[in-house]
């Protein structure tokens, strides 16, 4: 999926000096201020269509869930999270003192919020409390399993199943998305606290099994690449702006061989640094 990010970023480059063919070399001869903000497409239409990816699925889907106060019957755990204290039938009450809307949201909660978690917790009407550290956290995304929490649907006859929320998903759910993947584009490119390097990067907290899955993890990938072009360096696109917007300003052209050859070095340092931090 990143090596497709990556075509259609370059792709996205390339298609206005397509369009203009030597009418570019005019522009740019003539320091004309259409060339810097040329030098942003790529990463502008990057951002673009993984909205509208985002757009797509997420409005040509139901939102079907269980909201965290139906789930009268509790919870059932997987062995990791009882490790950490957790037992079934046992209800979450809320994260860091502020109440869950859906059962779903609890694990993605703990994992994407920095610093210590506290989750406070209830079963037989006695109410406790559990601390997740930073590293806590990794062995909980290095151990889950597909659902290491799910609602117990039925009572204990096996009737009366709990209530299902369906609805459509609105624009506001499309913004939460795009928010949910720059978050974690943003871990992926630079993972902090310094425990979260021991997981590799690329986690998956899902399995994905359908079309709309590798679509939403092809949009992660173009965010990833244009949160990367906002780097301000020689062969990322905000880089390249700067410097034909001097050139634009000073009326005159850099070495163009000069400028590749520093745009390269440029980005092959960031990989690097990218892997170090991965490692």
């Amino acid at each position: 999926m990143i090596i497709l990010a990556i075509i259609i970023y370059i792709l996205l480059n390339l298609i206005p000096k397509w369009i203009l063919k030597e009418r570019y070399n005019q522009l740019e001869n003539s320091f004309n201020w259409t060339i810097p903000f040329i030098k942003l497409t790529g990463f502008v239409f990057c951002f673009i269509l993984a909205f509208l990816l985002i757009f797509g699925i997420t409005k040509s889907t139901k939102d079907s869930y269980i909201e965290n106060k139906n789930a009268i019957y509790g919870l059932e755990f997987n062995n990791t999270m009882e490790e950490f204290g957790f037992q079934d039938s046992m209800k979450i009450k809320s994260i860091d003192g502020q109440e869950i809307e859906r059962v779903s949201d609890i694990l993605k909660r703990i994992i994407i919020e920095s610093g210590d978690i506290e989750v406070s917790v209830e079963k037989n009407g006695i109410q406790d409390k559990i601390v997740f550290s930073d590293s806590d956290k990794v062995m909980l995304m290095q151990n889950h399993s597909a659902n290491p929490i799910v609602p117990i649907m039925l009572d204990s006859n096996g009737e009366n199943e709990i209530i299902q929320t369906e609805k459509n998903f609105g624009f506001s759910d499309v913004i939460e998305r795009f928010s949910i993947l720059w978050k974690q584009a943003l871990t992926l490119i630079n993972p902090k606290p310094s425990a979260y390097k021991s997981i590799g990067g690329f986690v998956s907290i899902t399995k994905i099994n359908n079309i709309r899955g590798y679509l939403m993890v092809f949009s992660l990938n173009l965010i990833i690449i244009g949160i990367l072009n906002l780097l301000p360096l020689p062969g990322f696109s905000i880089g390249n702006f700067v410097i034909s917007t001097i050139e634009t300003l000073r009326k005159k052209l850099y070495n163009k061989k000069m400028k590749r050859i520093i745009g390269w070095i440029s980005i092959f340092m960031v990989i690097g640094f990218i892997i170090i931090r991965l490692i």
